[in-house]
């Protein structure tokens, strides 16, 4: 059920009662690394655990802010209305920042993953939120609390992700003409396969969610659904990152973190320009 806005359910817990709270960051020494230290505490009154307070100890809690890959900020940007929420999320969730001990100072019971991402969601429709950019927001940190859930399904929900960006990718060349690939869309005028494309790509991802574990899978809906619907946009932005770092940068766009996921998305793409560049010759 939706929730109407309480911007009062935020707080400083330092502070005497009824008087305003701020967000105040200081970036973290190492001006290499995108961390930032939360010189006031904030309070958050959920509706389902009470207050939280985050974080623990000032002096050893860190933020990246909204925990957004470059390339979909443009649809979600680190800061924004958002934020208060991202830094309570932050806290909420592990690594905590020392000798694992929670970041949080109340509740005094452990917080799940997913009711941390609950509390993520709610506190964004507090801060006034727009609707579509917080289900999509939760449903982005929502994808990786599966694998904390179920294995299994979590495996089957990210195949299910693989799935739909392939038959992404065949319904662009089937709209082109270059082969028939997908049954519903057949060889029709143009803007007749884009409809019935687009009715794919909100019925396919739809069935697929029930792969995702219980309690998960309307966020499979909607991150296959967004997934279905952003594909070529994100593409396209992915490309002109990747071509504005590497001139940037030259081979330090494979340099670490996550040197190798990085190396095989980019032997990923180049495999998926060539399939597409052998598809438009051959069909």
């Amino acid at each position: 059920m939706e929730i109407e806005q309480e911007l009062s359910r935020f707080y400083d817990p330092d502070a005497e009662p009824g008087a305003g709270w701020c967000i105040v960051l200081r970036h973290a020494e190492d001006g290499s690394r995108e961390e930032w230290y939360l010189e006031r505490r904030i309070a958050y009154r959920d509706r389902h655990l009470g207050d939280i307070v985050v974080p623990r100890d000032k002096r050893t809690f860190t933020t990246d802010l909204t925990s957004v890959p470059q390339l979909f900020t443009w649809l979600v940007p680190r800061t924004g209305t958002h934020l208060a929420a991202a830094l309570v999320h932050d806290a909420l969730t592990p690594p905590f920042g020392q000798d694992d001990e929670p970041d949080w100072v109340v509740p005094p019971d452990a917080v799940t993953q997913m009711q941390a991402d609950r509390v993520f969601r709610d506190a964004m429709a507090d801060l006034g939120t727009p609707l579509i950019r917080r289900w999509m927001v939760w449903s982005a940190v929502s994808i990786p609390t599966a694998w904390g859930v179920s294995r299994l399904r979590a495996g089957l929900g990210y195949a299910s992700l693989l799935a739909i960006a392939v038959l992404g990718w065949f319904a662009t060349i089937d709209l082109f003409d270059q082969g028939e690939w997908l049954p519903w869309m057949g060889e029709h005028k143009w803007y007749v396969e884009l409809v019935f494309g687009g009715i794919g790509a909100l019925v396919v991802p739809l069935i697929l969610s029930m792969l995702w574990p219980i309690g998960l899978r309307k966020a499979g809906a909607i991150t296959g659904v967004a997934l279905a619907a952003l594909l070529h946009v994100t593409i396209a932005v992915g490309a002109v990152t990747f071509i504005y770092q590497f001139a940037e940068y030259r081979l330090g766009v494979w340099a670490p973190p996550k040197r190798g996921l990085k190396i095989v998305l980019t032997v990923a793409a180049l495999a998926a320009i060539a399939v597409t560049y052998w598809m438009f010759r051959h069909y």
